[in-house]
């Protein structure tokens, strides 16, 4: 068990200072209410009790050296609302798509008093916060406008491609996702752009998992490379279930070769026998 030094004046004169004074106390004091401010968050009082002296000398040289209560309030939030509370919390605040009146809602307290919970952690009016999440959210919608006019334009390329191939298409909106109808096929669209180098060798990654078309017969999978776009035109058996990998199209005698710009596949709709 830890003891505490006992700094009280009466405990002073006893160790052979007679003449010992407030000053000399709170030289004694500032050391230990370093680690238990700021360290271990504890209260004047409680400080005060465990060394044996009045409170108010405690709260004086706390302020003297210009301590923060940030601590100890955090304490206190944690034991009324659970251990990891102001984790939460700050995982929350910091969410740009979770307003203030949603985490105060997770705690069951008014949007009011999250507001002073954040002053109290950051030691910053939520202010500040709020023009963040509010940047955050329209350099989301200009990336997702972004995303959605490039899409839209290798939609149009592809079904040039296939125009030319003598393959007829449609386009059915799901979701956010074009689906190409072409011969009694439907057929997915999925780009990648940034190639991953894995011992040496680029691979374009297509994630397949919670595909918005997992009905597709056909998936065209687009790796754009040096300006370029290279079709690979994949039936469904063929593609994986999860993380679809395919090395760079200038190597050679690859697992997906055969399907490269493969549109005779299309042509042939859905009645190819390895198919069905």
């Amino acid at each position: 068990m830890n003891m505490k030094p006992d700094v009280s004046q009466d405990n002073l004169v006893r160790r052979g200072y007679p003449d010992i004074g407030e000053h000399e106390i709170q030289e004694e004091l500032k050391e230990l209410l370093k680690k238990q401010v700021q360290e271990e968050g504890l209260f004047d009082y409680e400080i005060a009790a465990q060394l044996r002296v009045h409170p108010t000398l405690v709260s004086r040289i706390r302020k003297s050296l210009g301590l923060s209560k940030n601590k100890r309030f955090v304490r206190r939030f944690e034991q009324k609302y659970g251990k990891g509370a102001v984790d939460t919390f700050r995982r929350m605040v910091k969410d740009p798509e979770k307003s203030l009146s949603d985490v105060a809602r997770h705690f069951g307290f008014t949007r009011e008093y999250a507001r002073h919970v954040y002053s109290k952690i950051y030691g910053q009016p939520y202010s500040v916060e709020h023009k963040k999440k509010l940047l955050a959210r329209r350099k989301k919608r200009i990336e997702e406008k972004s995303q959605a006019s490039k899409r839209m334009r290798v939609l149009r390329r592809v079904r040039e491609k296939m125009s030319s191939h003598g393959i007829s298409t449609d386009v059915k909106r799901r979701g956010r996702a074009s689906l190409i109808l072409s011969n009694g096929c439907k057929v997915a669209l999925k780009i990648s752009s940034s190639p991953v180098t894995i011992n040496q060798r680029q691979y374009f990654h297509f994630n397949n998992n919670g595909c918005s078309c997992p009905d597709c017969d056909f998936f065209i999978c687009i790796c754009m490379h040096e300006n370029k776009e290279t079709h690979y035109v994949i039936p469904a058996h063929a593609m994986p279930k999860t993380t679809l990998s395919i090395l760079h199209p200038s190597s050679h005698n690859t697992k997906y070769a055969q399907y490269k710009e493969a549109w005779e596949l299309l042509k042939q709709g859905c009645v190819c026998p390895e198919y069905n």
